[in-house]
């Protein structure tokens, strides 16, 4: 059986899943730099975040304070935001973490094919490659991995996004809902002062109705007329 193994991973094979793995590796180290970049670069611009990865902060960070009346602490928002973030599915740990494993596996399948060409009796020219592809494997990665620089990055990306939410969207917010309230405020004034002068009119017109109901009733009134033609009649 583990002849039959040995035989089925050749000498080519090994190399190729070799160069696989860790050129694998050393592309997600890329791709977690250029995102990166992409995004300093946007919030570096502060002329309204064209990332979508930005833009999607920025809706949520207005949604959040529209709903809670503030963001009490923006950092931590953005820690969270920044901890959310996907690509293809994969955080950015969890793309750092499987760039170090498949780097890992790469330099253990080298070790195999070093292995194996020592139990098949191989010179030391055969072995030489496994040796040189794992030396500059480790190498580039970690040459890529110190440009890529993720802790201050993520850094860098964090302190650009606060600042904008603080400065930029907080303000225009606050300045938003100041205005809001200004208007509330007078519109409630407005009713105020109508519902005052419709109760100054209803009084004034219950004084008019007043004012004109007769002095005398109707029985003192016919009496009055009585005896004003009383005293027609004896002068007559």
């Amino acid at each position: 059986m583990a002849n039959e193994v040995m035989k089925y991973f050749d000498h080519s094979f090994i190399v190729v899943l070799t160069l696989t793995l860790m050129a694998i590796g050393v592309l997600y180290q890329v791709a977690i730099g250029i995102i990166y970049q992409k995004m300093i670069q946007a919030t570096d611009t502060l002329s309204g975040m064209e990332n979508k990865l930005l833009v999607q902060c920025k809706e949520r960070f207005v949604n959040c304070y529209k709903l809670n009346g503030g963001v009490p602490n923006i950092p931590v928002f953005v820690d969270k935001f920044i901890n959310r973030i996907r690509v293809c599915g994969m955080s950015m740990s969890f793309m750092k973490h499987l760039s170090g494993q498949l780097m890992l596996a790469g330099v253990f399948v080298a070790g195999f094919g070093v292995c194996k060409g020592i139990i098949e009796g191989r010179g030391f020219i055969d072995l030489l490659p496994f040796y040189i592809i794992s030396l500059l494997g480790i190498y580039l990665y970690l040459s890529i991995m110190s440009i890529v620089d993720m802790p201050n990055r993520r850094r860098m990306l964090k302190t650009n996004i606060t600042d904008y939410l603080e400065n930029t969207v907080a303000q225009r917010l606050e300045h938003g809902l100041m205005e809001k309230e200004k208007l509330l405020w007078e519109l409630a004034q407005e009713k105020d002062a109508t519902i005052i002068e419709k109760e100054e009119d209803r009084q004034e017109n219950e004084i008019l109705e007043k004012t004109k109901e007769p002095v005398f009733s109707a029985e003192e009134t016919r009496e009055l007329e009585e005896l004003l033609r009383g005293i027609i009649a004896n002068k007559v």
